[in-house]
Parts: structure tokens; C-alpha cells; sequence
């Protein structure tokens, strides 16, 4: 089952992927662009590893 987890990174992936082939941004926004979208997402892969602890694979005890 897909969470909304998988859903974040499937949307920014593709943003961050095609945003540099398409004629959107200008040279010097792009990279900004995927500086900020790339810590955004360190951010909140950290925040669902460590704080929220949901992950899809438990430890077995």
C-alpha cells in the first residue's frame, strides 16, 4: 500500500527530474531550486526515519 510517504517522493522525484529539461526556471533558479527541494526532502526523510519512526520494514522481536 502507498502512503503518502511514497507519494512525496514519486511528486519531488519527478519534479526534480524533468524541471531541469523543461523551460521553466532560469539557470540560476534552477539550482536553488534543487538545493531547497533537496534539503526539503532531507528534512523530511529525517523527520519520518527518526521522529515518527514509519518506516515500512519493522524489526522482528
Amino acid at each position: 500500500m502507498m502512503t503518502t510517504f511514497h507519494w512525496v517522493h514519486i511528486i519531488v522525484g519527478a519534479w526534480l527530474a524533468f524541471v531541469n529539461f523543461m523551460p521553466f526556471l532560469a539557470p540560476n533558479t534552477l539550482l536553488i531550486n534543487n538545493v531547497v527541494i533537496g534539503l526539503v526532502v532531507l528534512i523530511y526523510n529525517v523527520y519520518m526515519l527518526f521522529a515518527k519512526n514509519n518506516t515500512d520494514v519493522k524489526t522482528r522481536e
